[in-house]
């Protein structure tokens, strides 16, 4: 029978600062109600305390509820002491063992992906890549990964300021295509590298998100001759699978 979760009212909080958390805009009484199915007494109660804390704040003139800037300090703590290799690295070698193949962990740095982590392959025939090297965002999956965590503007920006070069016969060059694959990552929560960064090496990534906080990113590369439709499939399915479990430790 599992532990029994102390403090009802506690994760009433949390439902309620997620929802928050979701809605830059902020939400009205009702919306929060309705979004956390919980009674109306009993959210404006959880609200006024939380208003007190500094943890939420109300805007009168909109009667609109938002995240309070107090919040700002513990997660700036929480992050000084967080080290994405250590939560992320116990999935991403699982990924590794059941694909057999390549796993990298990635953040972004000046317009570049940095590899941070690498999990190599347990084939005899093994891709070369280090720990400290760099990537493209446009032609790399981990940097599209981190691309479709932008705005619009930000993505436009970066274009302007990078210089598109053709790594590879494969490397799109091309803004308007690259955006529509940006766009395709953001519904699909997956981005595909096919022998745009390197020749002969395809790569299928994901951004590790949560709380509006891109924590890093991470791939599996594959080369070429390896890989068919099926493999293929299953290394999607598996990149997503491997998203959601670390997404939620985190």
């Amino acid at each position: 029978m599992p532990n029994q979760l102390y403090g009802g009212v506690l994760l009433k909080v949390k439902a309620i600062m997620d929802l928050l958390s979701e809605k830059n805009d902020g939400l009205t009484l009702k919306e929060i109600c309705e979004g956390v199915d919980i009674s109306k007494s009993t959210t404006l109660k959880i609200l006024t305390t939380l208003q007190h804390i500094g943890f939420v704040r109300r805007l009168e003139e909109e009667k609109k509820y938002y995240l309070g800037t107090d919040l700002i300090s513990y997660g700036q703590n929480a992050l000084s002491g967080f080290d994405i290799t250590d939560v992320a690295g116990i999935y991403l070698k699982e990924l590794r063992n059941v694909t057999g193949e390549t796993v990298n962990l990635g953040i972004e740095s000046n317009d570049k992906i940095i590899l941070l982590q690498k999990f190599e392959s347990l084939q005899s025939i093994k891709l070369n890549s280090k720990v400290g090297s760099k990537l493209d965002l446009y032609s790399s999956a981990m940097g599209k990964a981190m691309l479709s965590t932008m705005s619009d503007e930000m993505i436009a920006d970066y274009f302007s300021r990078e210089q598109l070069i053709q790594l590879t016969e494969q490397t799109i060059i091309n803004p308007q295509i690259l955006m529509k694959q940006v766009k395709e990552v953001q519904q699909n929560g997956f981005a595909i590298d096919y022998k745009e960064s390197q020749d002969e090496v395809v790569c299928v990534g994901a951004n590790l998100e949560k709380y509006n906080h891109v924590f890093g990113v991470f791939s599996v590369s594959i080369p070429e001759y390896r890989l068919d439709s099926e493999l293929l499939e299953d290394i999607r399915r598996l990149v997503l699978t491997t998203k959601q479990q670390i997404e939620a430790v985190l």
